[in-house]
């Protein structure tokens, strides 16, 4: 997700008020402290981390004493668009959930605090039963809100070489001014930001502390803490069936809308068992997007994948909005139920069969048809592995008004796979068999099986003019280096051995061919037939208003006349255009001396297309194959 920017229609009229309203640093002291009270826990200056958290552990019921410091700011806009909870808007804030439970006891909010926005100070008190818990503050960025309604928002990013630039680029008309909001912020994380715990004389005894976060002791796998553009790969071996316990952080919005999210793949079947969407987890704390997940998942016997990715932003590396409750946990766990179901599990580093690669298209750019072939000498399973872009929605309309939107079933950028011989498709990227590929909602995978008889094919994967790799008009995928397909054997008794390269030309059933035909262009070539035969053509071109206007024929050398055409009635649609036009029929020859033509007019031929191309690009033109 992109970070949060955001203006009101207004700012641009009241954007000095706003900057003014921060006015210079008010250098106020914490909260006085009596000298007999210790405090036990101390979480202060956030100049280099955005977020701190301690554990500490309760030997009775105590009630704890909390002083704090932070900022806050009331986005009016927020309740509005936000369906999940009511804002809370402090940009600088703490808050203690239940080490065990994981849910939040206690938090800073603005109901709770008093002063300006830029300095909101809490004095409170919280009776915690015996037990664990942690305690956090973050400083995420700063807000600001004016009496006009204007709102803004600014995400304070410590990485280096980046503090300073994302505010320059967020509104440069104001450097001065973002500068100087930016030196007080970081005086006020330094100096006033935090949050202190006490408690009362001859209960300090009863208090310990610990590292946070508390570990989960039958947890099997802990992938936490994780940072932008993570992309965690794990096997899971199950010996017997089991239910686990799964624990997962992420981000997401709306339906498919997840960036930051986990899934969990049967390696045999390759059909999703368990996936993290919006729709079956809850709201994690902080910023609204914040999702996890916490449940029951049950295994059978067997071998899974265990997939966990991050987009560009929000996470631990830095959170652009208010992070979640548990903020160290930000990632997936995977536990078992009980201690007796460890030695059932096992979790192991995973990569696909990359020494099985059969045929690999990927990275591939804007505007780019690409293909690759390949021979099985005998039956084989294999795993295929696309990701592309989907249209996404367009809106319908009804006597020239927009009633509703709905999905478009096609793919934008896909791959296919033909029978090389009879130029057949044995496989096709449908959008309807793809899951979400992580980032943009358009972007789609497919991972599936397929089983193919021992022949020739070709793989094929084109893209449009836009989003694709290293050129994204929206959220790149999680595997983005894979954009495109990768055709891989699999199973035990897979061997490269029963593989072998394809190229067209040398297929020895064809007979004659005229293909890649460009505009303006009559090509001819002789053939024999030395026996009354059927030969099968193939041939692709151009048509409208049931003519022809990129076509072939077969004439008799000695006479000239000609035995076979291809017209627009005994052709079907080629994919693309509707003006694309195939040919794929036996034709009976008596034995002698054709010529074949293929002629085509001024536009819309190979490489200099004027509308969308056919599926069967490379082949405009004509081929004869032997039957």
């Amino acid at each position: 997700m992109k970070r949060p920017q955001q203006r009101s229609l207004q700012f641009l009229l009241v954007a000095a008020v706003v900057l003014t309203s921060f006015g210079s640093v008010h250098s106020e002291p914490n909260p006085p402290q009596s000298d007999s009270k210790k405090y036990f826990i101390t979480l202060k200056d956030f100049t280099k981390e955005e977020v701190k958290g301690l554990g500490f552990t309760l030997a009775k019921d105590i009630t704890v004493h909390i002083n704090a410091v932070g900022g806050g700011s009331k986005n009016t806009w927020a309740d509005v668009f936000n369906s999940r909870r009511k804002s809370n808007d402090m940009f600088a804030a703490g808050w203690i959930i239940n080490a065990e439970t994981r849910e939040v006891v206690w938090e800073m909010s603005l109901d709770n605090t008093s002063g300006r926005e830029e300095k909101r100070t809490c004095e409170d008190d919280v009776k915690l039963p015996r037990g664990s818990y942690e305690v956090y503050f973050a400083a995420h960025g700063f807000s600001s809100s004016s009496s006009f309604g204007s709102y803004m928002s600014i995400n304070i990013d410590r990485r280096e070489g980046r503090s300073r630039n994302d505010f320059d680029r967020f509104l440069n008309w104001f450097d001065d001014d973002y500068s100087s909001m930016y030196d007080e912020f970081m005086d006020r994380a330094k100096n006033e930001y935090g949050i202190l715990l006490s408690v009362a004389p001859g209960d300090d005894a009863s208090v310990k502390t610990f590292n946070a976060p508390m570990k989960d002791p039958l947890a099997v796998l802990s992938a936490t803490g994780v940072g932008d553009g993570a992309y965690v790969r794990k096997k899971i071996t199950v010996t017997k069936d089991m239910v686990v316990h799964l624990y997962a952080l992420g981000e997401g919005r709306g339906k498919d809308e997840v960036f930051d999210y986990a899934w969990i793949t049967d390696l045999n079947s390759r059909e999703r068992v368990w996936e993290m969407r919006h729709n079956n987890t809850d709201f994690a704390g902080g910023a609204s997007k914040n999702i996890v997940y916490h449940g029951d998942v049950k295994l059978t016997k067997g071998n899974y994948e265990l997939n966990y990715v991050t987009d560009d932003s929000h996470s631990r590396e830095d959170w652009n909005s208010k992070p979640p409750y548990d903020p160290f946990n930000y990632g997936i766990t995977v536990s078992v139920k009980n201690e007796s179901d460890r030695s059932g599990i096992t979790i192991s580093d995973y990569s696909m069969e990359k020494n099985n690669i059969i045929a690999q298209l990927v990275r591939v750019r804007d505007d780019e048809f690409v293909q690759s072939g390949f021979t099985l000498k005998e039956e084989t399973r294999l795993h295929i592995y696309a990701i592309g872009e989907g249209h996404g929605k367009v809106r319908v309309k009804v006597m020239g008004k927009s009633v509703y939107e709905q999905e478009e079933e096609d793919l934008a950028d896909y791959g296919w796979i033909i029978n090389a011989k009879t130029r057949e498709r044995v496989w096709d990227m449908n959008k309807t068999y793809t899951t979400h590929a992580g980032g943009a909602r358009k972007n789609r995978l497919a991972d599936e099986f397929i089983t193919l008889p021992a022949g020739s094919y070709i793989v094929f994967y084109q893209t449009d003019d836009s989003h694709a790799y290293n050129d994204w008009n929206d959220d790149k995928p999680f595997d983005a280096e894979s954009y495109g397909i990768t055709v891989m054997g699999t199973g035990e008794n897979f061997s490269m051995k029963n593989v072998a390269k394809f190229t067209e030309p040398n297929d020895e059933n064809v007979l004659v061919q005229m293909i890649k035909v460009r505009d303006d262009r009559h090509v001819r070539q002789s053939f024999t037939i030395d026996r009354p035969q059927k030969v099968r053509i193939y041939a692709i071109g151009e048509g409208v208003s049931g003519d022809m206007a990129d076509y072939a024929w077969i004439e008799q050398a000695s006479t000239g006349e000609v035995v076979w055409e291809m017209t627009y009635r005994t052709t079907t649609h080629a994919g693309g255009a509707k003006k694309n036009r195939r040919f794929d029929k036996s034709v009976f020859l008596e034995k002698g001396e054709y010529v074949l033509h293929y002629q085509t007019d001024d536009s819309h031929a190979f490489n200099d297309w004027n509308d969308d191309p056919p599926e069967d690009r490379t082949h405009w033109g004509v081929t004869i194959y032997k039957e």
